[in-house]
C-alpha cells in the first residue's frame, strides 16, 4: 500500500498531466468501445437479417411488340378492340445458368401437373361453375347462329351437371361469319353456358357458345418445340355415318375423355426445388397452417411428401400424415395453376394424356391462402386445390407429356441469390449479352437495411482504428513522461535501498490505476455511445414484416435494427487498453531499470 501511495504522490506533483492522462485514456477506451459495439451490432443484425430475408429474382420474357386485336361480339354486332402481346421465339431457361451467378436455389421454370383425382371433391357443395357439355344436336330450323338458335339435343356425350331440357339455345358468339346450320343434319359441339344474348339490355334464355376447347393440341417437346399434329381445330363438326371411325371423330372422343378426366376432376400438382421460389410462399400470402414445410432432406432425398390446401383438405377430410395417391398425366409450363380447372389438353395424336408418374405422397403440411394477389397479379395466386411436391420426388421424365410449353413468366420462373448480391448478379448477367428478358428482384427491403449496416460497419472500422491509434499514442507518450522521464528519481530511490521490484511497482501502480479508472469511465461511455451512434447512423429505419418468411399477414410485427449494446464488448475494450498500458509500462520500466543508478545520476535526464 505504501508503494502505491508513493506512486500516486508522484502523479500528484503533475496534476494537469495526470488529469489529462486520465481523460485521454478514457477517451481512447471510449473510441474502442464504441467501435467494438458498432461492429458487434453489425454482426448481430447481419446474422438476424440473413435468417429473416431472402432475395429472389423472377424472370419474364418481354413481348417484342403489342398489336391491335379485334374480337367479334355477336350481341353487339361489332368488334371489341384489345391490345395483344406478340412474342418472338421462346427463350430457354438454360440461359440463366452462367458462371458467377451464385444461385442458392434454382433457377427453375415450374410446371404444374394434372393429377386425375375422381374420388376427391374439388368444389364445395353448391358452388356454381360454368356448365360445359359435349352434345349431338340439330337446329329446329335452318339458321345461321349469329344469334340464339334453338337446338334439339340428340344425345349427351359429356356433361358435368345434369341438363334436364331436350333443347338449348346456341350462338357462335365470337365468329363474325358463322356457318349455317341445317335442321336435317346432326352436329357435335362442345359448348358452355353464357349470359342471355344482348344482356343486360335484352331479356331471354341463357345461350350456349362454343367452349374454349377446340380439337387442337399444344403438346411440345422440351424447350418449347411444338409437336406437329393434324387436329382440325374445330369446335363444331357435322356427324355423318361412320364419323367416329374417322380421324376427326377419334379426336372428338379424345376430347370427351379429356373433359371427363380434366375439368373439375383433376388437381394441379406443382413441383418445385424449394417453396421459397414460389412467389405466393415467398411474400407470405401462403403460409403453413398445420404440419411442417419441406425439409432440405425432402428435396435432396426426393421424399414423396406434399403440401395441400386447407380447403381441399377440409373438403376431403384429409389431415397431416394421410397419404394422397397422385396419378400425374401431363405437365403445363404455360398457364398459371390458378387456371388449371379450365385447362383441357390433347396429345398431338388427339388423345387424352396417359399417366406417366403415379404413387402415394404423404401430406406433411396443410397451407392456407390469404386474400389478395401474390406480388403482382392474379396469375401469381394458387389454385384452391393445388398440391405442392418436391420436384425430386418425380422419378420419371415428363418430356413426352408436356401439354404446353410457354414463355418464362414471373409466376413460374424464379431463383434465389445471396442477400446483397443483386448488383453482382446483374453485372454477371450483362456479360451474357442476352436481350428479351426482364428480371425483377424482391428482397423485402434487405438492400435498404443493408445500406444502414454498411454505414455502421464503416463507422465502426474508423472508430476502432482511431481508438487503437489513440490508445497507443496516449500510452506511449504518458508512459514516457511518467517512467522514462523519471529515470533519475528512480536511480535515487534505488540508491537509497529500494529493490527493482519495489521500483517497478512505484513506477507502474499509479499509471495502471489511472488507466483502470479511465477504462471504466471510457467503457461505460462507449457502451452508451455505441447505441446512440447506431441510432444516428441507421436513422432507425423500419420495415413492415407482413411479407416476411414464415410470418402471417397482418401481424403488425416489424423488422428493424437491433440497437442494443453489449456490455461484454465494452469490458473487453477496457481490458485491452489496460493490458496495453501494462505491457507498455512494463517494457519502459524494464528498460529504465536495466541502467545502473550511478550511470543515471552521472548523466542528464532524457
Amino acid at each position: 500500500m505504501r508503494i502505491i501511495k508513493t506512486s500516486l504522490l508522484r502523479l500528484r506533483r503533475t496534476p494537469v498531466r495526470t488529469i489529462l492522462f486520465f481523460l485521454l485514456a478514457a477517451f481512447a477506451t471510449a473510441l474502442l468501445a464504441v467501435g467494438g459495439g458498432l461492429w458487434q451490432m453489425c454482426r448481430t443484425n447481419m446474422l438476424r437479417f440473413e435468417s429473416l430475408f431472402q432475395t429472389i429474382g423472377t424472370v419474364e420474357q418481354k413481348p417484342e411488340r403489342y398489336v391491335r386485336s379485334e374480337i367479334w361480339y355477336a350481341d353487339l354486332e361489332d368488334y371489341k378492340v384489345r391490345s395483344k402481346a406478340e412474342y418472338g421465339e421462346i427463350i430457354a431457361p438454360s440461359v440463366l445458368d452462367f458462371e458467377g451467378a451464385e444461385y442458392l436455389k434454382g433457377p427453375e421454370k415450374r410446371a404444374w401437373y394434372a393429377a386425375y383425382l375422381p374420388d376427391y371433391e374439388m368444389m364445395d357443395a353448391g358452388t356454381g361453375v360454368t356448365h360445359v357439355m359435349v352434345v349431338e344436336a340439330s337446329p329446329t330450323e335452318n339458321a345461321v347462329p349469329a344469334g340464339p338458335v334453338e337446338m334439339e339435343i340428340k344425345s349427351f356425350l359429356y356433361t358435368y351437371y345434369p341438363y334436364n331440357s331436350p333443347k338449348f339455345y346456341f350462338c357462335d358468339h365470337n365468329n363474325p361469319s358463322p356457318e349455317k346450320l341445317y335442321a336435317d343434319r346432326t352436329y357435335i359441339m362442345c359448348v358452355s353456358d353464357y349470359i342471355p344474348h344482348g344482356y343486360p339490355d335484352a331479356e331471354g334464355p341463357r345461350e350456349y357458345i362454343p367452349a374454349d376447347y377446340p380439337i387442337t393440341s399444344t403438346q411440345a417437346a422440351p424447350e418449347g418445340i411444338l409437336l406437329p399434329n393434324h387436329l382440325s381445330g374445330n369446335q363444331i363438326a357435322e356427324v355423318t355415318p361412320g364419323f367416329y371411325a374417322t380421324e376427326e371423330g377419334q379426336h372428338w372422343q379424345g376430347l370427351i375423355r379429356e373433359l371427363e378426366m380434366g375439368i373439375w376432376k383433376s388437381a394441379p400438382v406443382t413441383a418445385t426445388e424449394n417453396t421459397d421460389l414460389i412467389p405466393a410462399f415467398y411474400d407470405g400470402s401462403v403460409y403453413i397452417e398445420q404440419g411442417r414445410e419441406f425439409t432440405p432432406e425432402d428435396y435432396s432425398e426426393g421424399r414423396r411428401v406434399c403440401l395441400v390446401n386447407r380447403k381441399f383438405a377440409r373438403r376431403n377430410e384429409l389431415k397431416v400424415g394421410d397419404s394422397l395417391h397422385l396419378p400425374l398425366r401431363y405437365a403445363n409450363y404455360s398457364a398459371p395453376s390458378e387456371r388449371a380447372s379450365w385447362n383441357c389438353s390433347l396429345t398431338a395424336e388427339g388423345e387424352a394424356f396417359s399417366v406417366f408418374e403415379e404413387g402415394d405422397w404423404e401430406i406433411c403440411g396443410i397451407y392456407d391462402m390469404l386474400p389478395g394477389a401474390s406480388l403482382k397479379s392474379k396469375d401469381y395466386q394458387m389454385d384452391q386445390n393445388e398440391i405442392i411436391i418436391p420436384k425430386s420426388s418425380i422419378k420419371n421424365s415428363d418430356e413426352d407429356h408436356i401439354a404446353a410449353w410457354g414463355y418464362m413468366e414471373g409466376w413460374n420462373t424464379s431463383f434465389e441469390i445471396p442477400n446483397g448480391s443483386i448488383g453482382h448478379w446483374k453485372e454477371q448477367w450483362e456479360k451474357q449479352g442476352i436481350d428479351g428478358l426482364e428480371i425483377t428482384f424482391y428482397d423485402k427491403g434487405y438492400t435498404i437495411l443493408e445500406d444502414g449496416i454498411r454505414r455502421m460497419r464503416k463507422m465502426a472500422f474508423i472508430l476502432l482504428v482511431a481508438g487503437a491509434v489513440s490508445t497507443l499514442c496516449v500510452l506511449l507518450f504518458f508512459c514516457h513522461m511518467f517512467i522514462t522521464k523519471q529515470s533519475r528519481r528512480t536511480a535515487i530511490e534505488r540508491s537509497l535501498g529500494m529493490s527493482k521490484g519495489q521500483c517497478t511497482w512505484v513506477l507502474m501502480s499509479g499509471i495502471l490505476l489511472i488507466v483502470l479508472c479511465g477504462c471504466i469511465l471510457g467503457s461505460a461511455g462507449g457502451y452508451v455511445g455505441a447505441v446512440r451512434a447506431a441510432g444516428s447512423i441507421t436513422q432507425v429505419e423500419r420495415f413492415d414484416r407482413n411479407y416476411s418468411s414464415g410470418m402471417m399477414y397482418g401481424t403488425g410485427e416489424e423488422i428493424s435494427y437491433i440497437l442494443e449494446g453489449d456490455w461484454r464488448v465494452s469490458a473487453v475494450s477496457g481490458a485491452a487498453v489496460l493490458a496495453a498500458a501494462a505491457g507498455i509500462a512494463a517494457a519502459m520500466t524494464g528498460r529504465s531499470l536495466r541502467k545502473e543508478p550511478l550511470a543515471l545520476l552521472g548523466g542528464r535526464e532524457d
